[in-house]
Parts: structure tokens; sequence; C-alpha cells
């Protein structure tokens, strides 16, 4: 029996509250939301790490990226990346029969993606170098905050990666190989330029602030007010900001159409029902909420928790499965590589550190043990400097370990959108406690740095942090 195709779509910032099947903001994504009803939409998807290149490194190799010393975006202070010989996805898959195809932003590494087991690949550059050929006096003039992208959307980044999956979708259609396609497009990640006819989709009017938006800052980390100096974001008032939303929207839409385009090849090759289809993103964007941009230096859940849905039609057939909502905690970047193994029935990387969502998609309760009922993530700084950062979040609570600086907890029953710093109420010290002790265990788990040494025991285990 032939093995499945896999399709990963990697959207790059993309904020689980702004896709129209979370039920929360007004983003128009119809297609996403077909595959959320052919499938299954995982509310509590979090990121490992909210930044690029890291984030990548672990939808590689299913393992944390800090344990392997991933703490940053390669081209800023030295790191270190995935390589090669290491075990990875693409690698293992070509070594079960994949032909395994890339198409979008390689972020992974500076190591070409052929190296790592593509077969093809249609990069980044070859787009860039067509457009700086076909438009060569376009400009742009609104730096990180957005505006209409004056490339029709026939020649617009996220449709000419749709039609070289479509190249490559009528080129395998006849085939006998099963394959991988990875497709890595670099939006809504900021600057977002959408073309006209999404970008007049939506009014700025009609935008409400994020949740986040007024944030005081009181009480929290001094980096969180700094990062806002650093980009001169001070005197923005939402007015001003509801027009970079508006932006990001679009952008969205504008990748929901491209999205479409697949989908709705596959299924005209004939392809569909034996694809297991992956819609995630790397991680969020704080557009606004917090009075903030981009996503280094905070652990709210505008940039951790993001949109995972998946489907696989004949799976689901066979099983009976309807559609469905899992409120599970899972990991996009850990989680996803494993169940590709064990979909696919090729060995996983024994040090793995995601689990197998297969038996979810057959529709079997997650078992506690396996899916405990929180999430970790972990940051290190980028573009202004260092800065270590661990989280633990439950339904009910999140505690944010920051190494040089106050720590954070915020009662999400009372205070959903983080606001409150309550890391020093004497009321949930022993929440504080039981927490920095899940995070450590968890930490320790996946070869964190910053544990396995033992010099942070005393921090995390006996709670003496100032």
């Amino acid at each position: 029996m032939k093995k499945p195709n896999i399709l990963l779509f990697l959207a790059d910032q993309h904020r689980y509250d702004c896709v129209g099947c979370s039920n929360i903001r007004a983003v128009r994504t119809p297609n996403i939301d077909r595959l959320a009803k052919e499938g299954i939409v995982f509310d509590n998807a979090y990121c490992p790490t909210p930044v690029c290149a890291p984030a990548r490194q672990s939808f590689m190799n299913g393992m944390r990226a800090e344990s392997i010393g991933a703490l940053w975006n390669f081209g800023f202070v030295p790191t270190n990346t995935v390589q090669p010989t290491d075990w990875n996805i693409p690698k293992s898959l070509k070594d079960a029969g994949y032909e395994n195809i890339f198409i979008g932003a390689w972020d992974v590494s500076r190591i070409p993606p052929e190296q790592y087991g593509f077969n093809v690949t249609h990069l980044s550059k070859q787009y860039n170098k067509y457009i700086s050929e076909k438009y060569p006096n376009v400009q742009y003039t609104n730096s990180w905050f957005g505006e209409v992208n004056p490339v029709p959307y026939s020649d617009s980044r996220p449709k000419y990666y749709a039609d070289r999956v479509c190249e490559q979708l009528d080129r395998l259609k006849d085939g006998d190989k099963p394959w991988f396609i990875w497709v890595d497009g670099v939006d809504p990640h900021l600057p977002c330029r959408p073309c006209k006819e999404f970008y007049d989709m939506y009014a700025p009017e009609d935008i409400p602030p994020f949740g986040g938006f007024g944030d005081t800052f009181k009480n929290k980390p001094y980096i969180q007010k700094q990062q806002i100096l650093n980009w001169r974001l001070e005197n923005m008032s939402w007015e001003d900001w509801s027009e970079t939303v508006r932006c990001y929207y679009a952008m969205i839409t504008q990748i929901d159409h491209s999205f479409g385009i697949i989908s709705d090849k596959l299924k005209e090759c004939g392809m569909y029902d034996d694809t297991l289809v992956i819609y995630t993103s790397d991680h969020g964007d704080m557009c606004g909420s917090h009075g903030m941009i981009d996503k280094h230096y905070i652990m709210y859940d505008d940039v951790l928790r993001i949109p995972m849905i998946m489907s696989y039609p004949k799976l689901f057939k066979n099983n009976s499965v309807d559609y469905r909502r899992c409120d599970t905690f899972v990991y996009n970047a850990l989680d996803i590589p494993a169940t590709i193994c064990e979909l696919c029935k090729i060995e996983r990387n024994p040090d793995c550190h995601g689990r197998s969502l297969l038996s979810i998609l057959k529709g079997e309760k997650p078992n506690k043990e396996q899916f405990p009922d929180y999430t970790v993530s972990a940051s290190n700084g980028q573009q202004f400097g260092s800065f270590t950062q661990r989280s633990i979040r439950t339904d009910k609570y999140k505690y944010i370990w920051n190494l040089t600086d106050i720590d954070e907890f915020y009662n999400l029953q009372t205070d959903p959108y983080e606001l409150e710093n309550l890391i020093y109420d004497s009321s949930y010290t022993d929440i504080i406690s039981d927490l920095r002790k899940l995070l450590k265990k968890e930490l320790a788990r996946c070869s964190d740095p910053f544990v396995k040494s033992g010099w942070l025991n005393r921090t995390l285990e006996e709670n003496i942090k100032l």
C-alpha cells in the first residue's frame, strides 16, 4: 500500500485568534476554515519557541531548539543549527522512498535544503529575482507597519508559491512515489504588504483593539517597555495600530486564497484523500497587542498560541471521525514530526521531544500522562540582545521565568490578556511554586542547557527567585 502524502503549509507569524475557525476575530479565511471542517482544529496548539529559525529547527527534528543550541535566528549572535547528518524529517522520509519538495523561504539554516534531503526546491530568492526583473521600480515606504503592495496578486509571493506547488502536483499525480511538500511562506510576517483587493476587504474602524492593548507594564520586566521605545511605538494609538492590523488581516486572507488554490489542485489531481494536510504557523505576532510589535522578549499567548489544523480524509473516513475540535495542549513543531513518523511508519528521532497525534486524529481520547495539562515554551532574546525566558501555561495560569528580571505570573481566569503580573501576590505562592517545579521537570526532560547543569535547581525547585 502506498504511504500517505504529506503537505505542510507553514505560515509565518500567524496568531491563533486571527483565523476564522477560531471564532475570535473577524478575519476571513474560508479555505483554512474548509480544511478545519474536513479535519481537526487543535485549539490549544502552542509553539515551543516564538522565533523563526529556532522554531523551524524543531519542525526538522522534533526537538526543542535550545536543546541543540539553536537559540536565535542565524545572522545574529552565532548559533547552532540542525545539521544534514543529524536525524531530520526530510532525510528520513527520503530514505523511506518519499520525494521531498521545499517551496518558500528557507529559514532553517544557511546550509541549502538539498543537503537535508529535498529533491526539488523553489526558494524565495528565485521569487525575489523574478519580481526585481519584472517590477524594477517598485518601492515600499512604510517600513515595518505595512502598506498596499503595488505588485498584482497574480505575481504576489503567496500566489507564486501556490503556482509552484500546483506545478509539482501536476508532475506527481501519475507517479507511484509518495511525496512530502513543505510550503514555507514569509507571510503574514511584518511588514504586511497585501494586494489591494484583499486590503479593501477590511476597514480599520471596524477592527477592535486586541485585549492586551493599553498595558501599563506595571510590575513587568523592563525590557517590554524598552521594546516599545526601541521600535518607536510609544505614541501609537489604536487608530494608528488599526491600519497595521488591517494589513495583517488582509495578508492572512491573501495567504488563505493561495492555500485554497493548493487545496483545490490536490482534489483536482485526485490526491486529496491520500494526503495529510497540515496548516500551522511558526509562532504569532504582537501586531499592536500590549502596544508591541513582532515577537521577541515576551511570552504572551499573542506569540505562543498558533493555528494548527490537520486533515487526512482517508483516515477519517475509515474511522468514521467527524469534524471536531481538540482542546488538549499540543506543540506544533514538536508533535508534527512525531505524527508524520508514526503515520508513515518510519523510525522517529530517538531524541524527539514531541508526541505523535495519530491517536487523536483517529478519535481516541488523549492520554493525560502523554499529554499533560500544560505547555512549556522558551525564548532567548534577539536583535536587541540576549534575554532568557521559559514559560509554563495551564488552562488557568501562566508562569514565566525571566533569568535577569522579575518573573511573571498571570491568572488567566480573571486576566486572559495577561495584563496584571501577580508574581508577588502571596495568595498564589503555592501555585507559583508548583508551576516552577513542573517547568523545571519539563526543561530537564528536554535537556534545556539552562537546567541540565543544575544551577537553576534552587530557583525553580526550591522556589527561591527575587
